[in-house]
């Protein structure tokens, strides 16, 4: 269990320090101590295999309790901190949610669960103290509507201290991803899964001794890397998290220059914001090891400004590319200073293994990139499958040679050299700062409009090469304003689409599919200022 893994390194070292946030250190015994506090005050609302839905960024309470429900046997439903109420909704209904963790922030934006459901909130700075709490509620006006269903963390009465085995194998973790349809899917993860990469995680941090090493994690807990990486396999190789509920450029160029931060993780965007900063300069930043870029393709000029910089300071610190997907608990191929070539997503992690199949007739390719088709990804660190979906879950999979592989749907080939190269992507996925979005949920929530009778959501560049969604529709003309908000209610703010377009009709290929292709084109023509106006 993932539980059983963080123990066995807090058992060694549980006065070194585990946690930085908001300035303040957490030791490994002051972790593992407010993970007994949760699990005793949790196991009173949950049986074993209940699941609990967190929606919380990262904060030390956000640790507390994902450890604590894996401890006393309950399954973790991560969920995007700024989920809207009706996509949250949708999520909880999907899993068999018993209740709802998170801050006490969101409960004007959540309360109407607590119909259906349990909510245990929490107060942001719970853990910096009476001072910061008092400043957090000056700051930000106290929740003061109805409070059915709900009752605050510190309220709950604590019970016993339950731990409650599970076999490795079984289901502990639901992460949302969009599978290999372009759909939104629930993820199973099983904790042996999540401890496997745990257990590569020098190789991959490229480091032998973690210990005292301070990693970044801004991205959440609710993304597979940020969980899988920035969270546990740093914690339970002795490192120090350092949890950002936001990411803050400022702060985190303060922490590398007081050597306080040591490795960066993120999506294009962090990278490009620490280059913004005038002080992201000197000799201060040769306190960091390494960074890793990821969740978006990273263009080559980011990569060669950012290594620029490096440079110029006197940096060993360079930054590498990889791949992954949450299906296999996220990275399983990454750049290194041994191994690293231009280009490339680097090679696959030890004990895993890649090949690349025609898409159609499954056939493995041979190496080189002549050979371009489907990757496929076979090791001990694969998802269980898809929750209640065993006919795309059986989808996801192929036999080669007998072993067990995940279609990635992503469209790449592999070098001679065994390093991994990205093409494109098969499914349907958009990337904006590194979270996913589903065009067809963007779609769904565009035809419930009275009179929109279809409808297909693309994405192009803009002039910075920054990728953005074109929404095209037909039927009913509404007011671009009036879309744009139906859909951030319904999903989020990144979902919605600064191009929207009302058509004729949608474009089809052959095979009478949407011709996202040709939609992609025309968003593209009319951002480069083409005959139509943009929405």
């Amino acid at each position: 269990m993932l539980y059983d893994m963080l123990e066995n390194f807090t058992n060694k070292s549980g006065s070194s320090n585990a946690l930085l946030y908001m300035g303040k250190s957490f030791t490994y015994d002051e972790l593992f101590d407010g993970i007994s506090e949760a699990a005793k005050r949790l196991s009173l609302l949950l049986n074993p295999g209940d699941v609990a839905t967190v929606c919380m960024p990262n904060t030390p309470e956000c640790l507390y309790c994902f450890y604590a429900l894996n401890k006393i046997g309950a399954v973790a439903h991560m969920v995007h901190p700024l989920a809207p109420l009706n996509q949250l909704k949708k999520f909880m209904a999907a899993a068999n949610s018993k209740l709802l963790i998170t801050l006490s922030i969101n409960l004007e934006k959540y309360a109407p669960l607590g119909e259906r459901y349990k909510i245990v909130y929490i107060h942001p700075a719970r853990s910096l103290g009476a001072f910061a709490r008092f400043v957090f509620d000056i700051k930000n006006k106290p929740y003061t509507g109805g409070t059915v269903g709900m009752i605050g963390y510190d309220r709950l009465p604590e019970g016993e201290d339950r731990r409650v085995m599970r076999a490795d194998n079984s289901t502990g973790v639901y992460l949302h991803s969009g599978g290999t349809g372009g759909e939104p899917k629930i993820i199973e993860l099983s904790d042996g899964a999540i401890n496997s990469l745990a257990s590569r995680g020098l190789e991959a941090l490229q480091t032998d001794d973690a210990h005292g090493v301070h990693m970044l994690a801004a991205l959440p807990i609710s993304h597979g890397f940020g969980l899988s990486m920035c969270i546990h396999t740093i914690l339970t190789h002795g490192g120090v998290c350092v949890l950002m509920p936001k990411f803050d450029p400022k702060a985190s160029v303060k922490l590398i220059k007081k050597n306080r931060l040591h490795i960066l993780v993120g999506v294009p965007a962090l990278f490009r914001a620490l280059l913004a900063r005038p002080e992201f300069y000197g000799d201060g930043l040769k306190n960091l090891y390494v960074g890793f870029v990821g969740g978006d393709s990273a263009p080559p000029e980011l990569l060669d400004e950012f290594n620029g910089r490096l440079i110029g300071a006197g940096a060993r610190a360079r930054l590498f590319e990889g791949y992954g997907l949450t299906e296999t608990v996220n990275v399983c191929a990454v750049n290194t200073y041994a191994n690293n070539r231009v280009g490339s997503l680097g090679r696959m992690l030890s004990g895993l293994e890649a090949k690349v199949i025609d898409p159609e007739t499954r056939e493995v390719l041979p190496l080189g990139a002549e050979s371009k088709g489907e990757i496929v990804v076979c090791g001990n660190t694969l998802m269980n499958g898809y929750m209640k979906n065993p006919e795309l879950t059986a989808e996801a999979f192929i036999a080669i040679d007998g072993r067990r592989y995940v279609r990635t749907g992503d469209f790449g080939y592999i070098d001679a050299d065994g390093y991994l190269y990205f093409v494109q992507r098969l499914k349907r996925i958009i990337k904006i700062a590194g979270i996913s979005i589903y065009p067809k949920e963007i779609e769904a929530s565009a035809t419930e409009l009275d009179g929109v009778t279809d409808a297909c959501a693309v994405e192009y560049k803009d002039g910075g090469g920054k990728t953005k969604i074109a929404l095209f529709y037909v039927g009913r003309e509404y007011d671009a304003a009036r879309v744009r908000e139906k859909i951030e209610l319904d999903l989020s703010r990144y979902a919605v689409p600064t191009l929207v377009l009302n058509i004729d009709r949608i474009p089809v290929t052959p095979l009478m599919k949407a011709d996202t292709l040709a939609l992609a084109a025309r968003a593209q023509s009319i951002c480069d200022g083409g005959s139509e106006a943009t929405i």
